[in-house]
């Protein structure tokens, strides 16, 4: 195989690797599908079909042939990340450069490739044309970098919930209380119980990672009476009041 012809496979490996190394570097949405769309649809599926031998009389014959190609690759690539449980950004680019790579050294191997087909010559093009498809790309990439910048500005409410109630199955003389983190990040808490103004329980440094729940079933007194349960959950940082509840304990 001449020089030439393994030009389009040294291109495709590159830019695979590249899209392995920005998915695994950085989190850019935009770096991501610059990179990311290239390789779902066209280049796995163009290595494929030169692996394979699969002759094409047009470009835009090989193109659509291409397409399907990737999109067969990507389909295939999907159930097996699923199966080993790798069905991640990372995994995804892994797999697709995997399979660019190996179609390449393939090609590379069997030293029978067949040239790509010409690229065709434009013809009756008119200046309006080249401003039509300009405008084309100026709305595409206008409207996804707003959808970018739209989707990077929204902020998603963060919160700690906070509870106290008596469980379902407890009667009267037990307290449930729960702390729930939807924090963007792990948060420390302290936590006091208080009956009728009196310490009950103490609970400090509760580590809540996002996402999780701490729970505690706490033991009350009965009275004659009905008593008042508080809960209170602090910052230990600056020991400042974050959340409180209250419940009533009936008497027996």
């Amino acid at each position: 195989m001449d020089a030439p012809s393994n030009r389009d496979l040294s291109a495709a490996c590159i830019w695979a690797t590249a899209m392995v190394a920005a998915v695994a570097v950085t989190d850019s949405v935009l770096l991501r599908a610059l990179l990311g769309v290239p390789m779902v649809l066209l280049i796995p599926g163009h290595t494929l079909l030169r692996a394979i031998g699969v002759r094409t009389r047009s470009l835009p014959e090989h193109l659509a042939y291409a397409v399907g190609a990737s999109l067969a690759a990507a389909i295939a690539g999907g159930f097996a990340l699923n199966i080993i449980g790798f069905l991640t950004p990372l995994g995804w680019a892994i797999w697709l450069w995997a399979v660019t790579l190996g179609t390449s050294l393939v090609t590379a191997w069997r030293r029978e490739t067949f040239d790509l087909p010409p690229w065709p010559r434009p013809t009756g093009l008119r200046p309006w044309h080249g401003a039509a498809f300009a405008l084309a790309v100026l709305i595409t990439t206008g409207a996804y970098a707003l959808a970018v910048r739209d989707e990077s500005s929204q902020q998603q409410f963060k919160y700690v919930a906070l509870w106290m109630l008596p469980p379902a199955n407890a009667g009267a003389a037990r307290l449930a209380v729960g702390v729930r983190s939807a924090e963007a990040q792990t948060q420390r808490f302290d936590l006091e119980v208080t009956l009728n103004g009196q310490p009950l329980a103490i609970f400090r440094s509760l580590t809540l990672v996002p996402g999780s729940t701490w729970t505690r079933e706490i033991p009350v007194p009965v009275l004659a009476t009905t008593q008042k349960a508080e809960a209170r959950l602090y910052r230990p940082e600056d020991n400042r009041l974050y959340r409180s509840v209250s419940a009533l304990v009936p008497g027996s």
